[in-house]
């Protein structure tokens, strides 16, 4: 992708439509094609305190004092995903007389995205919402697919909705600012948009995911772009996880069980990464993945930096999590494992005395 080029990937679903534009350096011409768009609207923009303290004064600027918008910040964090901080931002549309005729928009990253999205969603019974996510992760996942929510103490993600924006629009430019922490964590992602689906990617990441962190132009922006069709192209299938889309959460179960037990202090990425390692372990236990592709993929995964975060529980604490996550049916955890590189199966149920067998193999409990 060059420069003056953007990239354009539509997401088509029975009923919602709506475009990604990726490409560098498009925030303002964002911004006033959404003023365009949205004329006459009123226009919140939902962010966290981190992106408010980078970017906010260059928005304000932006916007040329336009008197209809307004910067809803909240502190940054896993944390504030939940249902006081939700009702705190209701309160504040509220408060500044945003009605019908509102759009918000979700500057930030997966948190502000998913937080600000279930408000669009519930807001008198539903306004337009667009996103403009900031981090690698988001860019690549919470962004697109339609899923929106807060988290509950039982677990992440388990009040929300299906909610899909109006637009995406994803900046590479905003990466040069994070940290590269932040990117290992939203490659992750990327790691398992290939390993599900994608053996292709999964050979490029295997040779280039270090000049992919290093954010080195020609690389980031081909796995940033691999990855998003790979997810569009199944919520397209499968928009509301009736199905296909549940290969999706390779990772996620047991890496959502980690984030909570370690009380967020393992992020996202770090633990879908474990999550990963062990979902590649039980996969290849239960005979559905050979030796050589496991290896294949725990290599990459050391390779990203994914699994040097130190983190230990015991297995009973982690699946008891996992008994509490949404993917549970009747009680019972279905996972989504692999049986090869690109191709992925939804469903499957699992002893628990494999569950805790890779547990401890993959060092975590």
């Amino acid at each position: 992708m060059k420069n003056s080029e953007n990239e354009i990937i539509k997401v088509i679903t029975g009923k919602s439509y709506y475009q990604i534009v990726v490409g560098r350096n498009i925030v303002q011409k964002a911004f006033e094609e959404i003023f365009e768009e949205y004329k006459g609207y009123k226009i919140a923009i939902i962010t966290d305190s981190n992106v408010e303290r980078i970017y906010g004064s260059k928005i304000l600027q932006k916007l040329d004092k336009k008197d209809q918008v307004f910067i809803l910040p909240f502190k940054a964090g896993e944390e504030s995903k939940n249902r006081k901080t939700k009702e705190e931002l209701e309160d504040r549309l509220f408060e500044l007389g945003f009605g019908r005729d509102t759009l918000i928009i979700a500057l930030g990253g997966g948190v502000t995205g998913d937080l600000a999205g279930f408000i669009a969603a519930t807001y008198m019974r539903g306004v337009p919402f667009i996103q403009i996510p900031t981090t690698l992760l988001s860019q690549v996942d919470s962004s697109i697919g339609g899923k929106v929510g807060i988290d509950h103490p039982s677990g992440k993600n388990l009040i929300g909705a299906f909610y899909p924006p109006e637009k995406v629009y994803i900046d590479i430019d905003f990466l040069i600012t994070l940290p590269k922490e932040e990117v290992i964590n939203g490659m992750a992602e990327i790691i398992k948009a290939a390993i599900i689906n994608d053996p292709e990617l999964f050979s490029y990441l295997e040779s280039n995911i270090g000049r992919a962190i290093n954010l080195e132009k020609k690389f980031i922006d081909n796995v940033i772009i691999s990855s998003l069709k790979i997810k569009a192209n199944v919520v397209e299938t499968d928009e509301k996880e009736s199905g296909l889309r549940k290969i999706l959460n390779f990772g996620h179960t047991i890496g959502h069980s980690i984030e909570i037990l370690s009380n967020f202090e393992i992020p996202h990425g770090s633990a879908v990464g474990m999550g990963m390692a062990v979902e590649t372990l039980i996969s290849e236990k239960i005979g559905i993945l050979k030796s050589e592709e496991k290896e294949r993929i725990f290599q990459l995964l050391k390779k990203s930096k994914l699994l040097e975060k130190p983190f230990k529980a015991p297995a009973d604490e982690i699946i008891k999590k996992t008994i509490l996550d949404k993917k549970t049916r009747k009680g019972i955890v279905e996972y989504s494992l692999i049986k090869g590189i690109g191709n992925a199966l939804y469903g499957i149920k699992v002893e628990h005395g494999v569950v805790k067998e890779s547990l401890l193999e993959a060092g975590i409990s």
